[in-house]
């Protein structure tokens, strides 16, 4: 016997039979719960994409900042290193102690006897950002003007295709063997090798001479503009 009443849409199995509960849009045939499972899940995923896309909403324009500040800074970074030159007078007077903070190393400190008006000079290494550790020469001078006019001759001697790299003609001969590289002679050839300079150029900033590892003088440039950026930007924070 089936139960008196329908309460909504669910009706009650006559007694002696195990108990189930019908939908009522069961009765005849239909069923609405694979419809509404499948409603729900589409109902989610809209809604999860619109959450994704309000997020990405708030993000997008902090993103393209930092897109644009990166491209600006890496710009004028190298708008910067283009527009240095070989030769920049500075009031300030540089020593050794000024390349500590952007971890330059010091590998030999050089006597400079025989280095006119120099007051020390230093082989080192240097990381430039983006680039494996090159090697450099810095000299020292009491003034701008002296590193222009006694060191600017040596620098010369020591840099390019042109340098003076053998000790019985170099005018001085102190770390002349740091400032060559030396490349050997082709497999299986009775070549000797070659002997070319480690410094394709030089650059004069302040009191300074700085001599940059570099197959020539463009290369050797940007390398010392590098080291210059870096120091000045340390020296101002």
């Amino acid at each position: 016997m089936l139960a008196d009443d329908i309460r909504g849409d669910y009706a009650q199995v006559p007694a002696g039979r195990n108990s189930e509960v019908i939908s009522g849009n069961a009765i005849g045939g239909r069923s609405d719960g694979p419809l509404l499972a499948s409603r729900r899940r589409v109902l989610v995923y809209f809604r999860a994409e619109e959450t994704q896309l309000t997020t990405l909403r708030y993000l997008l324009p902090g993103l393209l900042l930092f897109v644009f500040v990166a491209c600006g800074s890496s710009e004028g970074a190298a708008a910067q290193r283009e527009s240095f030159q070989k030769v920049t007078s500075s009031e300030q007077l540089f020593t050794i102690d000024n390349f500590s903070p952007i971890r330059f190393k010091v590998s030999k400190e050089y006597n400079v006897e025989g280095l006119t008006a120099a007051t020390g000079a230093w082989f080192g290494f240097w990381r430039p950002e983006g680039s494996d550790a090159k090697e450099f020469e810095i000299r020292f001078y009491s003034s701008h003007e002296e590193a222009v006019q006694f060191g600017m001759p040596f620098a010369d001697e020591a840099t390019g295709e042109d340098a003076v790299l053998d000790e019985d003609e170099a005018t001085w001969k102190e770390g002349i063997k740091d400032r060559r590289y030396f490349f050997a002679g082709l497999l299986g050839t009775h070549g000797s090798g070659s002997v070319q300079a480690k410094y394709g150029g030089y650059a004069i900033y302040g009191n300074m001479i700085l001599l940059c590892e570099g197959a020539n003088a463009e290369h050797s440039l940007g390398r010392c503009a590098s080291l210059v950026d870096a120091l000045l930007l340390a020296g101002s924070q």
